[in-house]
């Protein structure tokens, strides 16, 4: 019996590796390894996907969340909400980005509690598991707001999908996402022309070209022609494996003993993560483990416990869902008998 991991990116290959090599001759073709035609045409396909009207592509969604912070042109000494429950990379942007990071409390959705965020400058919600934040709520604090929708690219409420929310959003394409370049890759989403022009430059050195005066110290970021071809292919066969993943957490959940995370009333659920509550995870782990089915914890250690962000109250629902939630399998690669085999052990 083999190990059912956590990812199956092996899998996911032969199924792009033909479209791959395809897409990857126009550029390669013309001598272009990155910033040629096939970066136009995924920052258009995904501007237009998400009804934006500008898309800038980057090395990865950390860079892209410290470039949109940048090019929000806060005051200096800003303070910017963070979800206390999240990857440490969303606090980390802030922080890089030269401002002060504000932990707030989540809900049971496992996003942040916009009741709960205090005077700040700047708000950034994370659309965590799949699970979309309150956006309405969020927007009308007034407050320049970045949405983290990393794990949430096929997300949506019935009204829009989740990398619309925000005055700048943010997405993934690392190898643990539903749609993977890879290698790193990242994409900022905005109607904001002004954020959009400043992103450009803040990702090539802040400049405009190599020859131009540089408007900020910026970064090197930016995807290879490689890592926009897959991301293409992949998004190909975005709606296929989003209704492979649906269903497969649907009847895992269904089955299962345990409280599910997901946030069952969208219209789609991108399912980036299927996570579970359990008082006593550790012996389902293990028990899980002894199957050979992996399993992880996102996250053990929240924003308020990293040393560099230590300090203020205690946050309690963030700690309680950080001390009861586990992960399991739920890639669309997934063979039936491997869902089956998730099913049993977790009734």
């Amino acid at each position: 019996m083999l190990d059912i991991g956590l990812f199956q990116n092996q899998r996911n290959w032969e199924t792009i590796k033909e479209q791959v090599m395809i897409y990857l001759d126009q550029d390669h073709n013309a001598g272009r390894a990155q910033n040629g035609e096939l970066t136009d045409i995924l920052e258009q396909r995904l501007a237009d996907h998400f009804n934006r009207k500008y898309c800038v592509t980057t090395a990865s969604c950390t860079d892209a969340l410290v470039i949109s912070i940048i090019a929000s042109d806060l005051k200096p000494n800003s303070k910017v909400a963070v979800p206390n429950y999240t990857f440490t990379a969303t606090a980390h942007a802030v922080a890089r980005a030269g401002y002060t990071v504000v932990p707030v409390d989540v809900g049971r959705d496992y996003c942040i509690d916009v009741a709960e965020i205090p005077p700040v400058d700047a708000i950034i919600g994370v659309d965590m598991f799949g699970n979309m934040c309150n956006w309405e709520k969020i927007q009308a604090l007034g407050l320049p707001t970045i949405n983290d929708a990393a794990q949430s690219i096929e997300s949506h409420d019935g009204t829009r999908y989740s990398a619309g929310d925000g005055d700048v959003a943010c997405l993934s394409f690392s190898p643990t996402k539903t749609i993977s370049s890879w290698g790193s890759g990242g994409a900022i989403l905005t109607d904001n022309k002004r954020i959009a022009d400043k992103a450009r430059k803040l990702r090539l050195h802040g400049k405009q070209n190599n020859n131009a005066s540089a408007i900020h110290p910026g970064l090197n970021s930016m995807m290879s022609s490689f890592e926009c071809a897959c991301v293409l292919a992949g998004l190909n066969h975005s709606k296929e494996w989003q209704h492979r993943r649906n269903r497969i957490a649907g009847y895992i959940s269904e089955r299962s003993r345990f409280k599910c995370a997901s946030v069952h009333n969208l219209r789609t659920h991108t399912h980036s993560k299927l996570v579970f509550q359990s008082k006593d995870r550790d012996s389902v782990q293990k028990l899980l483990n002894q199957k050979e089915i992996n399993t992880a914890i996102h996250y053990n250690l929240l924003i308020n416990e990293e040393p560099l962000y230590r300090g203020g109250k205690i946050l309690p629902i963030s700690k309680r869902l950080s001390e009861i939630s586990f992960t399991v399998p739920n890639q669309h690669t997934l063979t039936d008998a491997e869902v089956e085999r998730l099913g049993k052990n977790l009734k």
